[in-house]
């Protein structure tokens, strides 16, 4: 990603230093392509990136019952839910300094069975993608196998 930021500084940068800045047309003529190449960085960039949504209070509270932490952790973790398949979750925390005693490294995912219990079905700090029993896409979402 930074290799392309500096690619589009540098187009830029020549733009705005050739003679044709002071033709709007020729400034734009050649302003396209670089905001061409923006966008499909950017598009790129969200594909690669899964999409989550927020929990209710309900499902927080109750996912992170499920998680084990006591209610005192709640300001510290994050919770959301694969935008593909909400019934799948997960937890994370808050890197900030407030919240270390709740830290924690690795990843989990958390799902919600037919009674509207959350459960505990993926933890881990090591392990090979993809992972069995969790859909390809609440992987994606959740970041747990992004590829």
């Amino acid at each position: 990603m930074p290799r392309v930021r500096m690619t589009i500084s540098r187009k830029l940068f020549a733009v705005l230093a050739s003679n044709e800045q002071s033709h709007p047309r020729g400034v734009v003529r050649r302003l396209l392509p670089v905001v061409g190449a923006l966008a499909v960085v950017l598009v790129f960039a969200s594909g690669a990136i899964g999409a989550t949504v927020a929990p209710t209070a309900g499902e927080r509270s109750a996912i992170i019952r499920a998680f084990g932490d006591p209610a005192a952790a709640a300001p510290c973790l994050t919770v959301r839910l694969a935008a593909s398949n909400r019934a799948y979750g997960d937890v994370r925390f808050r890197t900030t300094q407030a919240c270390q005693r709740w830290a924690f490294d690795g990843t989990n995912v958390l799902k919600r069975g037919r009674a509207g219990q959350w459960s505990v079905v993926f933890e881990g700090s090591s392990y090979h993608c993809p992972l069995p029993r969790i859909p390809r896409g609440v992987q994606h979402d959740l970041g747990v196998c992004p590829a």
